[in-house]
């Protein structure tokens, strides 16, 4: 993907790394403005299965966007939070899923997470969950 590409929240990798750790009331408003299309069969489209995986993603420190946007693509991301222990944006790896497995997640997310913990504490900021 060219730097700067745009993707709904709901369907990245870095959005949903970035949602995971809103309050559920603005969450709730950012997905009632946005709305939740469907881009793949793989889309999470419907609130009960995007908040299981929000809360999932807090829990573990990194998001799978598992060609949720892009048949073919899969997107580990890690939030990355300013001083306010705000998420302001992230780190991701994006691949083609024939490199991207499921097998290699259990690797490559902790090592996303690492590197956006450090640019979060590079910034003075505060991570949180």
């Amino acid at each position: 993907f060219r730097p700067g590409t745009r993707s709904p929240f709901h369907a990245s990798g870095i959005g949903k790394a970035v949602l995971a750790h809103l309050e559920p009331e603005r969450v709730g408003a950012i997905l009632r403005k946005a709305g939740l299309q469907r881009f793949t069969d793989r889309t999470l489209s419907d609130i009960p299965a995007l908040a299981h995986d929000l809360a999932t993603i807090k829990l573990r420190g990194w998001s799978v966007d598992d060609e949720e946007r892009h048949p073919g693509m899969r997107c580990v991301a890690s939030a990355i939070f300013n001083e306010f222990g705000e998420p302001i944006g992230g780190v991701s790896v994006s691949g083609p899923t024939v490199r991207v497995t499921p097998e290699r997640l259990a690797e490559i997310g902790p090592l996303v997470h690492s590197a956006a913990a450090e640019v979060t504490k590079m910034i003075g900021g505060v991570q949180t969950g």
